[in-house]
């Protein structure tokens, strides 16, 4: 339990268990120091005591902690309240942020009412903590800004996913998804281009189905070490890098304001996408369009840009939008293959971020800010309506 306690991943733990127990055993009966055991003890169960009470006190409000075991939902019902409420700087990651609670459908829900997903989806947007809506509250996430627009949706996101998961995702709630229906996956290019090697190990999660009371136990110690004193010092970033407050005039009221560690006119970009993650969304098309097969959804692939690429050319202030990030152009190439809708999300986000003079992350954090949300949604809104006719 201590290795796990600082340990990145969950693997390392299960791996150590075995071998330490094996180990402890030999010395403890080579040397005959099993009468010394109490005294050996005293430290890592004082430890694990201090741990068990910790967890319990400050559970925090990291939805991570409660996804299933292949990552497609979370653990339906889970209610967590933030004790430390950001009130000074709305544009900032998690202002007014005060409870999360996830439905009974396992995904994100409002605290205040219960209200999630509809029981029959018409309109499905399916992605990671961008989708979901990571830092904001509930009644500012995608789906209930796309409610006030009058598209009732079921926003299926969860944070961390790539594709593979997506897969996952879609897998537990097809059978909710109705003929017809506009089916929305969101790739983002700061962390979705992943490698055949994350396909391979979430097939071993598909596992769990076989031995459930196996990998429950073990998804349990899993989402308590994670709220533990002792990872979060070690495993958490306490320090992050200095950052500077950039701000952009860009004709508006207010400059456009973001803090960053370096100068986003210094923009580095990415290499082109290699044969691995070539080869791994390709995999991702080919199962996605299996699945979707005969069903008659409408299936939307919609790609959304890195705030670097974003920052960068607000550092141009320009009202055009130029591309930096060849992933993408080479992700929608792939995409065009196949007999879904493709979709760039980036000029249409920065010239809306240019035009009003609003920054669609948040001032602190890559993920979208309300403003960058709303635009979202009506970008799908906008989507919706284009295909209908």
């Amino acid at each position: 339990m201590l290795v796990g306690l600082i340990s990145k991943r969950l693997t390392a733990p299960l791996f150590a268990w075995p071998i330490l127990i094996g180990l402890c055993a030999f010395f403890l009966s080579k040397f005959k120091l099993l009468r010394y055991t109490g005294f050996i003890a005293v430290l890592p169960v004082s430890i694990l005591a201090f741990e068990i009470l910790w967890s319990s006190v400050h559970p925090g409000t990291n939805a991570e902690r409660h996804k299933t075991f292949d990552r497609s939902h979370y653990t339906p019902g889970f209610r967590v309240t933030n004790p430390q409420v950001k009130k000074t700087d709305p544009d900032a990651f998690g202002w007014g942020l005060n409870e999360i609670l996830v439905g009974r459908d396992g995904f994100r829900a409002d605290p205040n009412t219960g209200e999630g997903n509809p029981e029959r989806c018409r309109f499905v947007l399916i992605g990671d903590s961008m989708i979901y809506g990571s830092g904001l509250r509930d009644p500012v996430t995608v789906g209930p800004v796309l409610t006030s627009m009058g598209i009732r949706a079921c926003v299926f996101g969860v944070t961390g996913n790539s594709p593979v998961d997506y897969l996952a995702t879609l897998k537990y709630v097809a059978a909710r998804i109705d003929p017809g229906a506009y089916v929305a996956f969101y790739l983002y290019a700061y962390n979705d281009f992943v490698s055949l090697n994350k396909y391979f190990s979430r097939g071993f999660l598909a596992l769990s189905n076989w031995a459930p009371g196996l990998f429950e136990w073990a998804d349990y110690f899993n989402n308590w070490r994670q709220a533990t004193f002792v990872f979060s010092l070690i495993r958490t970033k306490q320090e992050r890098s200095p950052r500077t407050l950039w701000q952009y005039d860009v004709g508006k009221k207010e400059p456009i304001k973001l803090l960053y560690p370096r100068d986003p006119a210094e923009y580095v970009p990415p290499r082109p996408l290699n044969k691995r993650q070539r080869a791994a969304l390709d995999f991702f098309f080919k199962r996605l369009a299996d699945m979707s097969q005969g069903r008659s959804w409408r299936v939307v692939i919609v790609i959304h840009p890195d705030d670097s690429e974003i920052y960068a050319n607000f550092a141009r202030r320009s009202p055009t939008f130029v591309d930096l990030d060849l992933r993408r152009a080479d992700g929608l190439k792939m995409c065009q293959e196949y007999s879904f809708v493709c979709e760039d999300l980036s000029q249409y986000l920065y010239e809306r971020s240019f035009a009003e003079g609003k920054n669609p992350y948040f001032v602190d954090d890559r993920h979208f800010s309300v403003f960058g949300t709303r635009v979202v949604a009506e970008h799908f809104s906008a989507l919706t309506k284009r295909l209908t006719h």
